[in-house]
């Protein structure tokens, strides 16, 4: 996210009224003579290099362990014999599409995602944000098979289980004020890296369904 910049002009406008208070606090009514000019002080402006080398409110520390990406996590299904199928399988596919689109472009997903280990906003609000988004989505998409035979739909269900385990993880560490002990950082770490995959994991469910997995 680019930060943007906000910079004051301040104008300042000067008075044609001195000269005048001089004459009149003179006794010959003449302006008194000015005093010569003596050399203006340089102005104490801030730093700009001081003030750019200030901290970043929204840092904090990343993880120096190489994290895999979505592709060890999805199509998992095809590799499993067929179960039953979901009659409706292709409108919920259909419904699910926009909704994942719009999220996924909004918060970010595997390294775009605020969350994603390696990025120094994995232990922050932000990432806390994303995962209360990513729990959301998951909760949406379930509410859209709850009706469903519970046969159906099982990638689905499995994904959007591990999207909700991990942001309850997320929480339960306090993972957002980046906890000191590195046992916890790496519990939210791994939290984190199942909340960036959050999108493509729930659309591997959908997809799945397809092909009554």
């Amino acid at each position: 996210m680019a930060a943007v910049a906000a910079v004051a002009v301040l104008g300042g406008c000067s008075s044609g009224g001195a000269a005048t208070d001089r004459a009149a606090a003179s006794p010959s009514g003449s302006p008194t003579p000015s005093a010569p000019n003596s050399p203006a002080a340089p102005s104490a402006a801030p730093s700009a290099s001081a003030s750019s080398q200030a901290p970043s409110s929204g840092q904090s520390p990343q993880s120096d362990r190489s994290w895999p990406d979505v592709f060890t996590v999805i199509n998992k299904w095809k590799d499993q014999p067929r179960g039953v199928g979901a009659p409706d399988a292709e409108a919920v596919h259909s419904k699910s599409v926009g909704l994942l689109n719009d999220t996924e472009t909004r918060y970010g997903s595997e390294k775009g995602s605020k969350c994603w280990p390696e990025r120094p906003t994995s232990l922050t609000a932000l990432c806390a944000g994303n995962a209360a988004k990513a729990a959301e989505t998951a909760k949406t998409s379930l509410s859209w098979i709850s009706h469903e035979d519970p046969r159906t739909f099982t990638t689905l269900r499995a994904n959007a289980g591990k999207v909700t385990k991990a942001v309850e993880s997320y929480k339960a560490h306090a993972c957002e004020s980046a906890p000191a002990a590195r046992a916890e950082r790496d519990a939210c770490w791994e939290a984190g890296w199942t909340i960036a995959q959050a999108y493509p994991l729930l659309r591997d469910g959908f997809n799945a369904a397809l092909q009554a997995r």
